[in-house]
């Protein structure tokens, strides 16, 4: 589980400013400058979760020695 933190807290960050964005004050200007950035962070959260996942030995990543 702490291998997921920082992913975890990064989740509820984007999932807060989502909210924020959908029931602000915000003009539409704003709005797509939010979700860019959204879309940022999601591919590299996403690319993080991958990268863990293929060094995952539990998972037959290539750190579960089965390369060696």
């Amino acid at each position: 589980m702490q291998d997921l933190f920082f992913e975890t807290i990064a989740v509820q960050r984007m999932e807060m400013m989502s909210r924020l964005v959908s029931v602000g004050a915000c003009n539409q200007e704003d709005k797509a400058i939010a979700l860019d950035w959204l879309a940022e962070l999601n591919a590299e959260l996403l690319k993080n979760l991958i990268e863990k996942d293929k060094k995952n030995p539990q998972n037959g990543g290539s750190d579960s020695g089965l390369l060696q």
